[in-house]
């Protein structure tokens, strides 16, 4: 299934958009999928046709933001070059590998966002408001280890996505066509579960919490930020 690399971007409420994500790009492509795979429907049409949700929605988020980031663009390119191939080729697994690829994009994004301010940052301050907002900002501004634990963190998630990325190419070309969207979307599931767990064990380490308080001024006092 198709998972479109978005850039985050601020919303009033995180939890609905990341819900309508994951409605939109992954349990709608998987049941449009098998539902006409049951109605008979062969896999090439099925698979284009259950592309069609998370198309429009990455279409839909450029339309909205009036603005096309290097991201977007690249997840755009990569799918409308798929989507191409494929009707010259027939082939259901070259729109299956397309996946794959989509993914390696947004790791390489991820990675290139070290260079400034690192992707983890930007998806903190967008996913954030009001006192928790400002912290992560006098965090990054004033502590090295913030930044430094941050960065690491983005490595973690860009070097993860490229090997997962290769992992579903593979995949998509091994396994019978019928059982590849399935494992893709089981696979994006343990991947991104992994990291985000990985990610919070790492950055919550108490060592951490403890410089990074202290360089950006903020004390902490009987468990309670000062």
């Amino acid at each position: 299934m198709t998972i479109a690399a978005q850039t985050p971007q601020q919303t009033a409420d995180p939890r609905r958009a990341v819900l309508v994500n994951l409605a939109v790009n992954l349990v709608a492509p998987l049941g449009l999928f098998y539902g006409l795979r049951a109605a008979g429907v062969d896999q090439w049409l099925a698979l284009m046709i259950g592309a069609i949700p998370p198309t429009a929605h990455a279409v839909y988020g450029v339309v909205v933001r009036r603005k096309i980031d290097a991201l977007a663009l690249f997840t755009l390119s990569i799918l409308g070059l798929s989507v191409a191939t494929s009707f010259v080729t027939g082939s259901p697994r070259f729109l299956l590998a397309k996946d794959g690829w989509m993914t390696a994009v947004a790791g390489v994004w991820i990675l290139a966002t070290l260079w400034r301010t690192p992707f983890l940052q930007q998806f903190l301050m967008s996913m954030t408001t009001g006192e928790t907002h400002e912290r992560f900002t006098l965090s990054w501004r004033d502590s090295p280890t913030y930044r430094h634990v941050l960065r690491m963190a983005t490595v973690m998630w860009g070097v993860g996505l490229l090997g997962d990325s290769v992992v579903r190419v593979v995949l998509a070309y091994a396994l019978p066509v019928d059982q590849v969207p399935l494992v893709n979307t089981l696979q994006y599931l343990v991947v991104y579960f992994a990291l985000e767990i990985g990610t919070r064990l790492y950055l919550r380490r108490k060592s951490v919490a403890g410089k990074v308080l202290a360089e950006s001024g903020q004390v902490m006092f009987k468990g309670r930020k000062k």
